[in-house]
Parts: structure tokens; C-alpha cells; sequence
């Protein structure tokens, strides 16, 4: 009996997919790959914007001025893509039309998740942020002690000799003596600023997880508002 024949493995190019009709033009989005991805933006099915970059935030522009900014999140997976009336508008995220991913892709159910569960999406970004200060630290409790089992060896490297400098000798300035009054900052203001490295990153999170809750809201309204406009012009 003849063995079957094995086709070559082909891995699968990721791909996702945004769509959005906004001030009259269709806009359609394409990113293809995982770590170098390619940017396809087409309006009005014309290729307007190629590029291929590694980052997590790519904002490109087009001829006229309008930008465009793609999102993924540090691990790769796709969130969401908007349109800007320019680059710096783009930078600042102000405003600003989402397009809506393609019908079962990943970032359509990021989207419906943050939507249907908000609660459950700020839980999550501010323990991953809490998490990514902590868990430094507990590796560094545990390599710590380790390291210092380590039997390094005891190299002695030969110094050069080095001749002194001849400082100058110069006067003493008589500094006025000023008592200040005595004032000490309220306890937990210094609690907070020892805390800062470990506080402030889970405090951003959590802000920015509630402000994308209430941005997918809003675009949420704006999709029906332009899918009622629509039927009205239909009809």
C-alpha cells in the first residue's frame, strides 16, 4: 500500500481586518503577519498607505493630510484601528472614527468582551499592570540569594598609579545661617511618593482601561447613529 502523500506545511499568515464608511468614503484595513507586520489601507478601493513596520502603535497619513493609527497590544493581538483628521490629532488620540474589525476576528471579540463585560476588562488590565511590578521584584528576591552562593572567583586587577592633584586651597564662603521652619509633608503623601514606581503604573492602567470602556461606548453610538443615517438616505 502506497503511503499518503504529505503536503508541505504552510503556516498561516494572521490577518485582520477593518472596515468603516466615513464623510462619504469607504475606508478598508488590512494587516497581515505577527512580529513584521504589513499595513494595507485602501479608500474607496484604492491602496492609499503600504507599510511594514514591528510596532505596537504604527500611525501612518495619506495624500491630503487624514491619519490612520493601528493598535495591537505588547502581545500581539490586534485592538483596534482609527481614523484622525491628521497626524497630530493621531498622536494625541483626540477624537478620532473607529473602523470595525471584520465579524469573528480577534479584535472583534476584544471588542465585544470590553463592551459586555467592562468591569471584567479594567479587573484585568490593572492586575496584569500590578503583576508586571510585582513579579520583578519577586525575581529578584529569589536570584539575589542565589547569587551570592555563586563561589565568583577573587581577581585582584593591578591599579595604576595614579600622581595627586594639586587642589587649589580656597576660601570658605560664609554661607548665612537660615532656620527654616519645621514642616513635614502628611503621611500618605510620603507613602504615595515612596510607592510611586510600584503605585503609578497600576493607577495609568486602570485609567486607561475605564477610558477605553467609555471610547468602544461611544463609537458603539456613533456606528448606529451612521447605520441610522443610512437607512434614511435608502430610503
Amino acid at each position: 500500500m502506497r503511503g499518503r502523500e504529505r503536503r508541505p506545511y504552510r503556516r498561516r499568515v494572521k490577518r485582520q481586518l477593518w472596515e468603516v464608511t466615513d464623510r462619504g468614503e469607504r475606508h478598508r484595513v488590512e494587516v497581515t503577519g505577527e512580529v513584521v507586520r504589513t499595513l494595507r489601507w485602501w479608500v474607496e478601493d484604492e491602496l492609499v498607505v503600504e507599510k511594514r513596520s514591528m510596532e505596537d502603535k504604527l500611525t501612518v497619513t495619506r495624500e491630503g493630510g487624514q491619519a490612520l493609527r493601528v493598535r495591537y497590544s505588547s502581545l500581539g493581538a490586534p485592538r483596534r484601528a482609527s481614523l484622525y483628521a491628521d497626524h497630530a490629532t493621531a498622536l494625541v488620540r483626540a477624537g478620532g472614527v473607529d473602523l470595525v474589525p471584520e465579524e469573528g476576528s480577534r479584535a472583534a471579540l476584544w471588542e465585544r468582551r470590553v463592551i459586555e463585560h467592562p468591569r471584567r476588562h479594567t479587573l484585568l488590565a490593572t492586575v496584569g499592570a500590578a503583576a508586571g511590578v510585582v513579579v520583578p521584584i519577586l525575581l529578584l528576591a529569589i536570584l539575589l540569594p542565589l547569587l551570592g552562593r555563586i563561589p565568583w572567583p577573587d581577581v585582584d586587577l593591578p591599579l595604576p598609579d595614579l600622581p595627586a592633584i594639586p587642589w587649589p586651597d580656597l576660601p570658605s564662603i560664609p554661607w548665612p545661617d537660615i532656620t527654616l521652619p519645621g514642616w513635614r509633608l502628611p503621611g500618605w503623601v510620603r507613602w504615595v511618593l515612596d510607592h510611586a514606581p510600584y503605585v503609578v503604573p497600576v493607577v495609568i492602567a486602570f485609567v486607561v482601561a475605564r477610558s477605553e470602556v467609555r471610547r468602544r461606548r461611544q463609537q458603539l453610538l456613533q456606528r448606529e447613529e451612521r447605520a441610522a443615517d443610512r437607512r434614511e438616505q435608502g430610503r
